[in-house]
């Protein structure tokens, strides 16, 4: 529920005509809760050796996010010009 909250958030950023900064705020607030969530998956994956598979996770986390932040603002922008 709090993603899609982060999510809300961008989107009324764009509405609001907040700076670009939004989506990266809310790109890294979406990365956060990701990595609080599977903390231990992750922990778990580099104690047996797998740390390029971790860190490959994690960047696509990070791209997931910054994509469905990018999304909301362009969104919230889009209904701003309506």
């Amino acid at each position: 529920m709090i993603g899609f909250t982060v999510i809300f958030a961008a989107a009324i950023s764009g509405y609001a005509g907040l700076g670009v900064w939004a989506i990266a705020v809310t790109a890294i607030a979406l990365v956060s809760l990701s990595y609080a969530e599977y903390s231990g998956l992750y922990r778990r994956g580099q104690e047996l050796g797998l740390t390029s598979l971790t860190q490959s996770t994690l960047l696509q986390s990070a791209c997931n996010a910054a994509i469905a932040t990018t999304g909301a603002y362009a969104a919230g922008l889009v209904l701003r010009m309506i």
